[in-house]
């Protein structure tokens, strides 16, 4: 009998998941099958409650549910706890298991080990990312001055045990940055870019760039800091990073973290 697992949001169709883990589930001959739960918002109890017994072994969780769905949850893990955000979901033995795996899909795709690292942003995938940076890394974290911005500081704080900076203050950090993190959504929807071109000749020449926006053509972020000859990435690598933790979750095995990435650029 075929395993499901599948994907809640609204909308969901879009997403590029079931392509990268079905992708994964046949590099690895798993009889299993992975789909889109388009899941209108005032439906999500009782069309969660139907899915987990009908046997759906597994869940991907997208916007708007992420925090929403831990109040049907057996189970959250300590980290998902604290970010108040669950993106994957393992049934087990009946029981719902909710973690995150955002972060540490990020972390585990860089190019090269990092030391000082700049984060902008502070929403729920910045959230992600600063409460599992490594130890071993200094984190800034930076944010546009705003009504809430002494809010977010009390999160940064909590969740990382660093200050929020002023995003007009990051000029200063600039030339000493090992990795800079793009986290907002500034260049989702236009052409915008949180740093400039000539922002990005003031860092050093090796700095890893990283945009966590996936489009099929690059972002405004990722285009400034190409223009000054950066190497930058788009959120492909963290798409596919989290979503290869999640497959290891429900399955217990590292899935082909290739064959996933050749699904989501053939999809494009």
């Amino acid at each position: 009998m075929t395993d499901q697992y599948g994907l809640l949001g609204y909308p969901a169709r879009h997403s590029k998941s079931p392509a990268m883990q079905n992708a994964a589930f046949q590099a690895a001959n798993i009889d299993a099958n992975y789909q889109a739960f388009e899941v209108a918002p005032m439906a999500l109890a009782a069309t969660f409650k139907s899915l987990v017994a009908s046997g759906v072994k597994g869940f991907n969780v997208t916007m708007p549910f992420k925090q929403q769905i831990m109040m049907y949850l057996d189970e959250v893990t300590p980290l998902a706890t604290r970010l108040e955000s669950v993106n994957t979901i393992t049934v087990k033995d009946g029981r719902t298991i909710g973690d995150s795996t955002d972060g540490m899909g990020f972390w585990r795709t860089l190019r090269n080990p990092v030391d000082s690292v700049i984060l902008i942003g502070t929403g729920g995938a910045a959230r992600a990312i600063m409460a599992t940076a490594p130890k071993s890394v200094t984190l800034h974290v930076f944010n546009r001055m705003g009504e809430h911005f002494a809010e977010k500081a009390a999160k940064v704080q909590d969740l990382a045990q660093v200050e929020l900076h002023d995003l007009d203050e990051i000029d200063v950090y600039l030339p000493y940055a090992d990795l800079i993190v793009n986290a907002t959504n500034v260049g989702m929807r236009d052409n915008r870019s949180v740093l400039s071109t000539e922002q990005f000749y003031d860092t050093q020449p090796d700095v890893q760039v990283v945009d966590i926006i996936y489009k099929p053509e690059p972002t405004p972020f990722v285009a400034a800091a190409r223009a000054a000859n950066r190497q930058a990435d788009d959120g492909l690598a963290m798409l596919v990073g989290q979503g290869a933790l999640s497959f290891e979750q429900w399955r217990g095995e590292l899935p082909n973290v290739q064959a996933m990435k050749r699904a989501i650029n053939k999809e494009d």
